[in-house]
């Protein structure tokens, strides 16, 4: 094993014993992303099947009962008549989808969601599956870099989407269709997903600054028979080799309309061109050796 990914997992391995540790000690979830420094759903993963005592979960109760009531008032952004947010009782592809999309290319704050592309036909993808699902329309906002934001202040909203964030990877591996499976994988790879194809080169990749995400990612993939590897420095999944990329196309693929960025300094397709469609060319260019 490479010395750079030997230590990081060393460290990552720290890590979660630390968390585990002070689960079993009956440190509440928020207590200990306070200490190792890291958000609820990482810490989330690395404790969710240490056993509390009564004991323990009683104490944990009193804790929240006592903030809460030491609260000034209401939160803030609490839904007021007329904005109250639909929440659906159990999963579906659509809500698959959009926990995805608010994942990776999205930004769960607590006043509400937000999701960034310069892709016209991902946002409108996206507000239309959030319109069927929760009923609410967005607000658009448009960066300095043209990046363009889909809004939700809800924080109803927020709440229901961290939540199910927190749950995802557990439903996924436990009792989730396979069509919901896939449509999780595309959303990750259209949102943090390139492909490289120069001569005899040819890899699909997915950027993830989360390792964890990264190996439940691979997990998910060898449901379809795909073989990935994370790379080195613990931040990007890839896919090589013709197999492999003939099932990937497949099976999942990126989304029609999916563009790579034709002004980046460094890339090599200078026009508009889909992703899936250098995919393609990719996987065709394997008779030519």
């Amino acid at each position: 094993m490479h010395g750079n990914l030997r230590h990081l997992m060393q460290r990552k391995l720290s890590i979660v014993n630390k968390c585990r540790r002070l689960r079993s000690q009956g440190y509440s979830l928020g207590e200990i992303c306070s200490v190792v420094k890291l958000p609820k759903t990482t810490v989330y993963g690395y404790i969710k099947d240490v056993a509390l005592t009564n004991e323990q979960k009683d104490k944990i109760k009193q804790k929240r009962r006592l903030q809460l009531k030491g609260r000034p008032s209401p939160r803030k952004g609490k839904c007021v008549a007329g904005r109250n947010v639909h929440k659906p009782a159990s999963w579906s592809n659509e809500l698959v989808h959009i926990v995805a999309h608010f994942m990776f290319d999205g930004r769960i704050a607590k006043e509400g969601c937000l999701y960034y592309s310069k892709n016209e036909s991902q946002l409108a993808h996206l507000k239309d599956l959030v319109d069927k699902v929760f009923k609410i329309k967005p607000r658009y906002q448009i960066r300095d870099n043209g990046v363009k934001a889909l809004s939700y202040y809800y924080v109803d909203l927020a709440d229901y989407i961290r939540n199910k964030k927190e749950e995802i990877f557990d439903y996924l591996k436990n009792g989730a269709p396979k069509e919901q499976k896939r449509t999780f994988l595309q959303a990750f790879f259209d949102d943090e997903g390139s492909i490289h194809f120069k001569k005899d080169k040819r890899r699909v990749r997915g950027y993830q600054k989360s390792l964890l995400i990264l190996q439940e990612i691979n997990n998910i993939l060898e449901n379809f028979r795909v073989q990935s590897t994370i790379n080195k420095y613990g931040n990007e999944i890839e896919i090589t080799g013709k197999e492999n990329l003939i099932r990937f196309a497949d099976e999942i693929n990126f989304s029609p309309k999916i563009y790579i960025n034709p002004y980046r300094k460094n890339g090599i397709w200078k026009k508009r061109i889909e992703k899936r469609k250098i995919l393609e060319l990719a996987i065709k260019s394997y008779i030519n050796q």
